[in-house]
């Protein structure tokens, strides 16, 4: 069961924008934190003013070394340390291609690299804050991702404003729905390979635990194939 260690991780707030949807669709930030503690570390905000309402978003991303993980992938799950003392938003992990492809660190422009179009989990409705874990479960999409590629990059994002790309708040002046991340603390993906996946003497390959006391999803190969 590999555990693989954050490799970079940050939050990006979005510019400010007079709507809902404007905000969601800015092509950058305008602040951009990377490897620290944040108490905003995905949100939607809105104000309302005499000029005009004020609408902005704060959007996670994560980047993992996959690059030993070859063969099928059967479970993932990625922990995230929280930060702050409470949470009052609801997430969804996204597919990314932030980092530059994982070549360079979190920049402004990173602030629109989510394909909303690709989800990585389900939304996850309870946050635990004051430094707890909050496990979340990725889905297939997410787990082909990490087979196939040297780097896993994820964004988390507020589930029932950006993800849904709705005013969840339309009945709401001033507000907003906020999580945290300690990006400092502990942040893992942890993977469960899917196993051998071919039969050996004849026993179907769903019957086989271990061979030579090796356990079939530790193993990628058997004599080559």
């Amino acid at each position: 069961m590999p555990t693989i260690n954050l490799n970079k991780g940050g939050r990006i707030i979005g510019t400010v924008d007079t709507t809902q949807a404007a905000a969601r669709d800015e092509a950058s930030g305008t602040s951009t934190a990377q490897g620290t503690a944040q108490d905003s570390a995905v949100q939607y905000f809105k104000s309302a003013g005499r000029g005009g309402g004020t609408f902005r978003y704060i959007r996670s991303f994560l980047q993992f070394d996959s690059s030993s993980i070859t063969s099928a992938v059967g479970t993932a799950v990625l922990n995230i340390e929280s930060q702050g003392i409470s949470s009052t938003a609801d997430v969804i992990v996204c597919a990314s291609d932030a980092f530059g492809g994982a070549s360079d660190d979190l920049i402004n422009d990173d602030f629109n690299n989510v394909d909303f179009s690709t989800a990585y989990s389900s939304e996850l409705s309870t946050w635990n804050a004051n430094g707890a874990n909050n496990a979340i479960t990725l889905n297939a999409a997410a787990r082909t991702a990490i087979q196939n590629n040297n780097s896993f990059i994820c964004a988390i994002v507020d589930h029932d404003s950006d993800f849904q790309d709705t005013d969840n708040l339309s009945g709401v002046s001033n507000g907003s729905q906020t999580v945290g991340i300690d990006f400092s603390g502990t942040i893992t993906l942890v993977v469960t390979l899917a196993g051998y996946a071919n039969d050996v003497n004849l026993v179907a390959s769903a019957n086989i635990g271990e061979v030579n006391g090796v356990a079939s999803g530790d193993i990628d190969k058997i004599i080559g194939v």
